[in-house]
């Protein structure tokens, strides 16, 4: 009898189709966490954004605005940014005047 070594053709077949679907899976996987991260990426972008509108700057690339309201005395600011891409942030910042004696 003639004993042969190595793998058949189906079970080569079969690991073959596991290894395609790992690799789909593997591929599709990376393509979402790279998806993620730049939608992070542009959130933090936007944040950056509202905090500097605060601070006056106003980038042309976005479009931001900023809201001052009296509250009991102090001012409420709330800055906003929206990228042409649809990003947005809102922040807002309670300021009040030290009062001295």
């Amino acid at each position: 009898m003639n004993k042969q070594r190595g793998f058949s053709l189906p079970e080569t077949l079969v690991a073959l189709l596991l290894f395609t679907l790992s690799f789909t899976a593997l591929l599709h996987y990376q393509r979402m966490l790279g998806s993620g991260f730049q939608l992070q990426q542009q959130q933090r972008e936007a944040w950056r954004q509202a905090w500097l509108r605060f601070e006056g700057y106003q980038s042309p690339d976005w479009q931001t605005t900023l809201k001052q309201e009296p509250v009991q005395g102090c001012t409420m600011m709330t800055a906003s940014a929206v990228s042409h891409g649809g990003q947005q942030a809102e922040l807002s910042q309670l300021r009040c005047e030290l009062l001295t004696e």
